[in-house]
């Protein structure tokens, strides 16, 4: 198991295009893939699972990820959400 912690930055914080994104990118991996806002957590695959978090600019959240290709879903969602989720990461 693999988790790091982020502040969302996107204006849009974890909604409509960047939640899209999100989940786009983690159904590619088989790992579970959570994220954890306080006491609230949300499976990464599914939209309606994520906008019920209701991640703002600036939230800080947590990612866990568990699986056989963890590591190399952590990059990924890693690098999406520290570009801000733009469209070229």
């Amino acid at each position: 198991m693999v988790e790091k912690e982020f502040i969302i930055e996107n204006e849009a914080g974890l909604h409509a295009r960047p939640a899209a994104m999100l989940i786009k990118e983690a159904s590619r991996f088989q790992s579970d893939i959570l994220v954890i806002r306080g006491n609230k957590t949300g499976n990464a695959k599914s939209l309606l699972s994520i906008l019920a978090l209701g991640v703002f600019k600036g939230t800080r959240v947590t990612v866990r990820i568990d699986g056989s290709d963890e590591i190399a879903a952590m990059y990924k969602i890693s690098k999406l959400i520290e570009s801000n989720f733009s469209e070229e990461s």
